[in-house]
């Protein structure tokens, strides 16, 4: 289990509510990365079939079966993309981007699973993660079981965005909302991780230690990159020349460090410390002669372009957009 105090804490409230009732789980946070580990290392104790008190043991059928990702009682609906990041075998057709959506076709092809009884005497589950990233036609696809679950099927709901959740979904489950951990918190956990600059990383990672982590262990690239972008933005003299290779951290991305580090902007002309990025506080002295209508201006603009973000528009154009926007505070 995760040693981040934030999720043992929460521990029992997950085994309490999935004591309590047999409606769908919504688990639901700022940290989905966590949560999902928080989730896994729940269900791993559900499907150990050892008498001892401490589960999972790791040793008996059901603990081998599930860390094969093989166990018949469990089941993922989750994007291919998304899979493929967790270790699961997944099969992308060559040629093809492993899709970054739950397609409405993973939700029938678990239709046969849905119905049929379980395999090793207990409850069979389900965990669609994360569930924010279902278009309409799949979250429809996966209401009409969820409105009528057969006996002893259990779904676990696990993801960020509340608010991408039909209402018809949310109305049939129990919630379990984690609270956003602190930030000393989080920064003492991730230095015990032995991450080298937490405060940059949990920054960067848009204050979510699991994203931050993962950064720094396994995207050190894309670490660099999003710092570079920061500091990019943070000095006007080099607006015109945006870092290389920033089509490589995606464009939402992008955009909400940009928005982000306009609302440090914002407090630094109002003379208070910026909560973002900390770290570039001196960098940001220049931002009181602007003026903070402006900035205000400039964070709708960068939203708009937000909402538009996972649109099929040519990323290094977006880019340049960005930049061009921050440029026209200066002159």
């Amino acid at each position: 289990m995760s040693t981040a105090s934030w999720l043992l804490r929460a521990q029992s409230q997950l085994g309490n509510l999935m004591q309590a009732t047999t409606a769908p789980i919504l688990v639901h946070g700022h940290q989905p990365k966590g949560l999902y580990e928080l989730v896994t290392q729940h269900l791993a104790g559900e499907l150990c079939e050892s008498v001892s008190a401490v589960k999972p043991c790791l040793q008996c059928p059901g603990c081998h079966m599930r860390l094969a990702g093989n166990h018949p009682d469990l089941r993922h609906l989750m994007p291919q993309a998304v899979a493929l990041e967790l270790g699961f075998n997944v099969e992308v057709k060559s040629g093809v981007k492993p899709s970054q959506d739950i397609r409405i076709d993973d939700v029938r092809d678990l239709q046969n699973y849905f119905n049929t009884a379980s395999s090793r005497g207990a409850s069979r589950y389900v965990v669609v993660y994360p569930f924010d990233q279902m278009n309409a036609n799949t979250a429809n696809a996966l209401l009409k079981t969820l409105e009528e679950p057969a006996n002893g099927l259990r779904f676990v709901l696990v993801g960020s965005r509340i608010d991408k959740l039909l209402p018809t979904i949310r109305s049939r489950c129990q919630e379990l909302t984690m609270p956003m951990p602190g930030i000393v918190e989080c920064l003492k956990w991730l230095e015990g991780q032995g991450v080298a600059q937490p405060e940059i990383a949990l920054g960067v990672a848009m204050n979510d230690p699991f994203e931050a982590l993962s950064l720094a262990q396994q995207a050190a690239d894309q670490l660099d990159l999003r710092k570079k972008f920061l500091d990019w933005l943070a000095n006007p003299d080099q607006h015109a020349n945006p870092p290389a290779g920033l089509e490589k951290v995606g464009l939402p991305v992008v955009l909400e460090l940009a928005m982000r580090l306009c609302s440090d902007c914002v407090a630094q002309a109002h003379g208070l410390k910026g909560n973002n990025f900390p770290w570039l506080q001196p960098k940001l002295m220049w931002v009181k002669s602007v003026g903070v209508n402006r900035f205000s201006t400039l964070y709708q603009n960068l939203q708009k372009e937000f909402r538009l973000a996972n649109h099929p528009i040519n990323p290094r154009l977006a880019l340049e957009y960005v930049g061009q926007q921050w440029q026209t505070l200066t002159r």
